[in-house]
């Protein structure tokens, strides 16, 4: 059964004519004749009754009925492929941290989905092993993460640096640096030896976490061990117990400037600190696997993100 015949019956069942059914189809009588005959041969059963006056038999009624969804869904496949082939429907399986994807995706997809209306959007939040496994397993046509990306034939693409900063309490500092804090403050110089706040209480990240790992060997380096006040599996329950004046900790730069900007106002009670090193600087990177499937959906979403890098680059 093709959809041409079920067309060409649609419309010999409304004009009860094959004459004026062939003008409109602008085909001849004899050619949806044999249209006609192949559609009632494949179905085995007459679909009209020829006498004097042409009728539908029973089981022409029937098929009319569900010949006209079936033509219906015919075009909404047409259209949708078409829409697909030029780049106007798709999907998109997205996978992203938590934290990265409250800091970076209201960037990223409101003008997506402006130029991409009706791509579908599935995202997938998860930590730094989920999001490589679901790459690798390919339930995910793009990751956002940090790097390292060790997925096996994934083609990774570094497009944002950023440091850790030494979020402090300026109650804090005070203690820690006396007279020099103030002194510090006014003359911009922005690093701080982490050292000097020794036995200021720390509020750290439980060991496991990508960030716990950096400053761990940031620390290392420098052989120094803080005084930990507590630990905790949330970086945003860090940052907030810090702002409450509970602690120090450490906070990524991306999340500093897109999710709390208040903390470099003046009056902020937060002192905020670079820390210097290699150990302290982490990649964010868009990776896809090599040899998957990639819509030119998936592909403008890749470009869109090396365009708006340059946002969150300090």
């Amino acid at each position: 059964m093709n959809f041409r015949n079920l067309h060409y019956f649609l419309v010999a069942a409304e004009e009860r004519n094959f004459t004026r059914a062939a003008q409109r189809l602008y085909i001849s009588q004899q050619s949806l004749s044999g249209h006609i005959a192949k559609l009632e041969n494949e179905l085995g059963v007459s679909l009209f009754d020829r006498g004097p006056e042409l009728r539908l038999t029973y089981a022409g009624e029937r098929l009319a009925l569900i010949a006209g969804r079936i033509c219906d869904l015919e075009q909404e496949i047409l259209r949708e492929t078409g829409e697909i082939s030029g780049n106007f429907r798709g999907r998109l399986r997205l996978g992203i941290s938590h934290t990265c994807g409250r800091a970076i995706l209201p960037t990223l997809l409101p003008d997506f989905c402006a130029a991409h209306p009706l791509v579908e959007i599935s995202l997938m939040e998860g930590n730094h092993i989920q999001l490589n496994d679901w790459l690798s397993k390919g339930e995910i046509d793009v990751l956002i993460g940090y790097m390292p990306i060790d997925v096996p034939g994934a083609e990774v693409h570094p497009f944002l640096q950023e440091r850790l900063f030494l979020v402090s309490p300026k109650e804090l500092t005070d203690r820690a640096l006396g007279d020099k804090a103030a002194d510090f403050r006014r003359s911009g110089s922005g690093e701080i030896d982490i050292r000097d706040l020794s036995g200021q209480p720390f509020i750290m990240l439980k060991k496991g976490n990508r960030i716990r790992a950096m400053l761990d060997s940031y620390l290392a380096k420098l052989d120094f061990l803080p005084s930990v006040l507590l630990e905790t599996e949330n970086i945003e329950t860090a940052f907030s117990l810090s702002a409450r004046g509970m602690g120090v900790t450490v906070y990524p730069e991306l999340f500093l400037d897109t999710l709390h900007p208040w903390a470099f106002n003046e009056d902020s009670q937060l002192d905020l600190f670079p820390l210097p090193g290699e150990e302290t600087l982490g990649s964010l990177a868009i990776a896809f696997l090599e040899n998957g499937y990639r819509s030119a959906a998936i592909l403008d979403f890749i470009a869109l993100c090396k365009q708006k890098s340059g946002k969150w680059q300090p």
